[in-house]
């Protein structure tokens, strides 16, 4: 049976997608493809890549020190293991996708079909909240 719930990791894929980035060699990589889907995706997001988009813009936030009242155990360890400063455009394209999510996907209809899209539209604004506070700013630029 599929778990499901309002917050980033409580759905199965969220947290199947999780499994593939605590094993990937490179995380950050793993993060910025469920990010970059769901920005590039020319039709509407389906449910899972809208929940892997979710979960990749909370390990964002969280691996910048602003994790949610609740998160799994599993991934509350993970991200205090690896912690970074996102910089300020990692964190607006993790809310570009957020809010892509939240305005236009399956994933919105679907929260609206059960009656619980108020639910979901506060955790993820509580989400985008916590990701404006994640930025360290631009990164360094490259001069000669």
């Amino acid at each position: 049976m599929d778990s499901w719930g309002v917050a980033s990791f409580e759905n199965e894929a969220a947290a199947e997608w999780f499994l593939a980035v605590e094993e990937a060699p490179d995380p950050g990589a793993v993060m910025a493809e469920a990010i970059d889907e769901a920005l590039g995706a020319p039709d509407e997001l389906g449910v899972d890549a809208c929940s892997e988009a979710i979960a990749a813009a909370e390990l964002c936030a969280c691996c910048a020190g602003q994790s949610p009242a609740a998160l799994p155990d599993r991934v509350q360890a993970w991200a205090q293991a690896n912690r970074h400063a996102p910089h300020s455009d990692e964190i607006a394209l993790a809310a570009d996708a957020v809010s892509r999510v939240r305005d236009e996907s399956a994933l919105r209809d679907l929260w609206e079909d059960a009656g619980d899209y108020r639910r979901w539209a506060a955790e993820l604004d509580d989400l985008l909240a916590r990701l404006a506070r994640s930025s360290a700013g631009s990164p360094p630029s490259l001069s000669p």
